[in-house]
């Protein structure tokens, strides 16, 4: 067995030890002799291995398959820049917690500093957006991997020798199994916090699906006004209905004297301005290390939420108006063909059991806007932890594995980014996916920013963006039904295969939306 194989059969096997079980492939010279024993043993080892040219998509995919199922998912890359197309996902992976595993293969240690092909400096390259990285040039490089707690992305950079026909196909055994300690929930900070407000408001971001039975029932029994975004599952909760805040603008008019963030940051406007508002306490109880806020507030970090000491007299809201709501659907049923309005109507044409991934930027934000109440969407998904546009739809991609239908609503740009994602679409198995694509011409957030609204309209033609590009053409490069729909007309017949959604957006009926909402 030469040095190559004997590597690449010690990486695998602390792959299974940590729990890996699907794998994405981005095949290169370098990673022969990973990708040879994988391709030779994965059926046998029970390991799923999909594909793609680009390694930055698959990353991202990856991302979404391990966002999906709560557990670790490997890519596996060539050396050079290659293993450099890891970088965005690797950063929204550090932020959101997610277990994503990065297996980049390289030249041997004596390259580095040569400029030699195909030689980078890649021990290290993903700095602190990984939770851990080994630079494994043996197998006993690998010794301290057990120690990874999956609560980020892991870097294993692996240097092999020039590849040979000897290299290829090596068997290796499943690594023993591991268990992750967990971070105990100590609910002292929290019953303090709850005690001391005399108007508390809750803002739930994204919060895991083993959280949201019991977070639901401490609001309820704590009975104060809650943002709840869509990822919180908890949006349309029954349960919650009276607590509810159903328009943001709501939530500085209540006045709160203390906020209380459980789950992922929210990407509500409000939780923005409490940068500037430093006076008012803010303590965010979640999975994720990082308050989300650069000025100075409270963190309980852990892995369940902590018990609450007699949360049951803190309700202060008897007044419904206060939470919000009735104007908000005046002005949607005013302009029914702004963008808003397009998405109210479209969260009314999604089944509930569906999937919903929201694309960043403008659609998260819709969403949680505009979305229909009544007709409850529990399993949303959203990539929040960089707030980045990039590889949106391979994520989803990734996400919608195992579902009968999932719908991920996306604008123009992202949907541009990302255009080589449905690459995939043959690996994926049985389900109907839907993209959707809020087509307004460009990044038109932009020039809501108060930043912004003053630029001339030559000047928006840069910081937007704007084309004119249409979706239809995309759709058939990758074999994909194509449907169009327009304020004003029905909701187009969606067949069963997957299919590319464009919504052509009225610009004029946005901006009154918008004017009238100010």
């Amino acid at each position: 067995m030469t040095a190559n194989a004997r590597l690449a059969g010690a990486v695998l096997t602390h792959l299974s030890g940590l729990g890996v079980k699907e794998v994405m492939v981005c095949a290169g010279a370098r990673n022969v002799p990973l990708v040879a024993s994988l391709l030779a043993t994965c059926q046998e080892k029970g390991l799923n291995v999909r594909h793609h040219f680009d390694e930055r998509a698959a990353a991202f995919f990856a991302l979404g398959l391990a966002k999906k199922r709560c557990e670790p998912v490997a890519i596996l890359t060539t050396s050079g820049t290659a293993a450099a197309e890891l970088l965005p996902a690797s950063i929204e992976g550090f932020y959101s917690g997610i277990p994503l595993v990065l297996v980049t293969a390289d030249r041997p240690a004596s390259f580095r500093g040569s400029g030699a092909p195909q030689a980078i400096e890649q021990a290290g390259l993903f700095g602190s957006h990984v939770e851990m990285a080994f630079d494994v040039a043996s197998p006993d490089d690998l010794h301290a991997i057990s120690e990874w707690r999956g609560k980020g992305p892991l870097h294993l950079n692996v240097s092999f020798e020039e590849p040979t026909s000897g290299d290829g196909c090596v068997d290796w055994e499943s690594g023993a199994p591991r268990e992750i300690p967990v971070l105990p929930a100590d609910g002292a900070v929290l019953s303090a916090f709850c005690r001391e407000a005399k108007r508390l408001v809750v803002l739930l971001g994204e919060l895991r699906e083993d959280w949201q039975d019991e977070v639901e029932q401490f609001l309820v029994k704590l009975g104060v006004p809650v943002w709840a975004e869509a990822t919180s599952g908890l949006r349309e909760s029954v349960a919650l209905s009276k607590v509810l805040i159903r328009s943001e603008s709501a939530i500085a008019k209540l006045n709160p004297d203390r906020v209380l963030r459980l789950g992922g940051v929210p990407s509500l406007r409000f939780w923005r301005d409490l940068e500037k508002i430093a006076e008012l306490p803010v303590l965010s109880v979640g999975p994720s290390p990082f308050p989300g806020l650069a000025r100075p507030s409270q963190i309980v970090v852990t892995d369940g939420l902590p018990e609450v000491v007699d949360p049951s007299e803190q309700g202060w809201v008897d007044d419904q108006t206060l939470l919000g709501g009735a104007d908000l659907e005046q002005t949607l049923t005013e302009h029914p063909f702004s963008e808003p309005g397009m998405m109210r109507a479209l969260s009314l044409e999604i089944p509930e059991k569906a999937l919903v991934f929201l694309g960043n930027s403008l659609p998260i934000r819709e969403w949680n806007l505009a979305a229909e109440f009544s007709k409850p969407h529990p399993r949303c998904f959203a990539s929040r932890g960089a707030n980045g546009i990039d590889g949106q739809i391979a994520t989803f991609l990734g996400l919608s594995i195992g579902e009968d239908e999932s719908w991920g609503i996306f604008g123009d740009l992202t949907a541009l980014y990302d255009l080589n994602a449905p690459a995939l679409l043959d690996q994926l198995g049985p389900g109907k996916r839907r993209i959707v694509v809020l087509n307004n011409g460009g990044g038109r957030i932009f020039s809501r920013l108060p930043s912004m609204s003053g630029l001339k309209e030559e000047e928006k033609q840069v910081t937007e963006n704007r084309h004119s590009i249409r979706f239809e053409a995309w759709a058939a490069m990758w074999g994909l039904a194509y449907c169009s729909w327009r304020g004003g007309d029905p909701f187009p017949t969606i067949p069963d295969s997957d299919v590319v959604v464009e919504v052509m957006i009225d610009d004029k009926a946005t901006e009154a939306f918008w004017e009238a909402r100010r």
